[in-house]
């Protein structure tokens, strides 16, 4: 059954609101040297080393995060405030 915006095809929906709300989307880094990533649409900077493998990042950047070279992967999803 979905629930909050996952439909059953394992598809996510983030509205608006979502965002206005303080979801995140967890993104793991699979690499081993420091990088930073500006987020394609905020330009909010990322920091992702062996230390901090996973960031919550802004699920209007994350697309394009994920698409980063085979290093990045999508951990899990952090709800925002009810």
């Amino acid at each position: 059954m979905a629930c909050c915006g996952e439909s059953s095809a394992g598809r996510l929906t983030i509205t608006q609101r979502d965002i206005d709300n303080g979801l995140a989307l967890q993104v793991e880094y699979t690499g081993g040297r420091t990088v930073t990533v500006s987020g394609p649409i905020t330009g909010k900077q990322y920091v992702f080393s062996g230390l901090q493998r996973v960031q919550d990042v802004d699920p209007r950047d994350a697309p394009g995060i994920l698409r980063g070279g085979g290093i990045f992967r999508l951990k899990g999803i952090k709800r925002g405030e009810a």
